[in-house]
């Protein structure tokens, strides 16, 4: 009986090492942050954080640093495609939000970790960024930071207004009525004139 509790722990023994080994031959995990863009104040935007490489963790403590005065701290929540079992956070104070998450099970599998919302305070690219409390079962992986970017909205291009001056051409075969009128009279007192002149030549010519 004793021999055999000795081969069961040198055998559990063995399998310590041997996990370890594997561990430390292993790349280390990698969380990353991905931030969603925002087109003006008061609207919400989203960081979700995830991560690769964590077989075998087992729980881990998250800490998110965010600027207060560009960012106003909505919610945290488990993302979707997590593959952990529990998860709860919260903001600690402004500027600071945890989330801590444990696995039943070892992990064998990427997973999401948490999605951050947050409303926009004012304009301009703004950071996000993680730091890892403890990384159970795997090597601590490095932080990581999102930029929340302002998305460029077109502005409207207003035409610009330009005076016009309109000059208006009197047409040649519209004439004032008062200039037609004075032809008429003139041409009136031509033909007038010429059957004077006819009249009195014929009377001398009779009278002769």
């Amino acid at each position: 009986m004793k021999l055999a509790k000795k081969m069961l722990a040198c055998a559990m023994a063995l399998a310590m090492v041997a996990a370890l080994a594997l561990t430390a031959f292993a790349a280390a995990p990698v969380v990353t942050l991905t931030a969603t863009d925002y087109a003006e104040v008061g609207e919400t935007v989203t960081v979700t954080c995830a991560a690769s490489g964590m077989a075998g963790l087992m729980s881990a403590d998250l800490e998110f640093t965010y600027d207060a005065a560009a960012l106003e701290f909505v919610s945290i929540a488990k993302a979707g495609d997590a593959a952990y079992d529990m998860g709860a956070g919260d903001k600690v104070a402004d500027g600071t939000v945890t989330w801590s998450f444990m696995f039943m099970d070892a992990a064998k599998a990427d997973s999401g970790l948490a999605v951050l919302t947050f409303k926009v305070l004012k304009a301009g690219n703004t950071d996000v960024s993680v730091a890892i409390g403890s990384w159970d079962g795997t090597d601590v992986p490095a932080g990581a930071t999102a930029t929340v970017v302002m998305k460029e909205v077109p502005s409207e291009t207003v035409p610009a207004v330009t005076e016009t001056t309109t000059k208006v051409v009197p047409s040649t075969t519209d004439k004032p009525i008062k200039e037609t009128g004075d032809a008429g009279v003139a041409a009136i007192a031509g033909v007038m004139a010429i059957a004077a002149v006819a009249f009195v030549a014929t009377r001398k010519k009779d009278e002769e």
